[in-house]
């Protein structure tokens, strides 16, 4: 198992969890309404969660390394 899988764990009725650990920042990129690429950066996962997303992904940046949280 690679050390970047180790760090997501997905749960029985999958739902993902981890531990946040200092310097951890989520990143959400996707499609808008109008067909335009997005990347947005949070310090916090409430904020990065809470992004309405249409086509888009949900990561996790730590250690220079962009793991996969969710995919939409």
């Amino acid at each position: 198992m690679s050390r970047t899988a180790s760090i997501i764990q997905t749960n029985a009725d999958g739902t993902k969890t981890w531990f946040h650990t200092a310097g951890d920042r989520y990143q959400v990129t996707g499609i808008d309404r109008n067909s335009r690429r997005f990347v947005k950066t949070y310090d916090n996962w409430f904020w990065a969660r809470a992004i309405n997303m249409w086509h888009g992904s949900r990561w996790l940046l730590r250690d220079g390394k962009r793991i996969l949280i969710s995919r939409r």
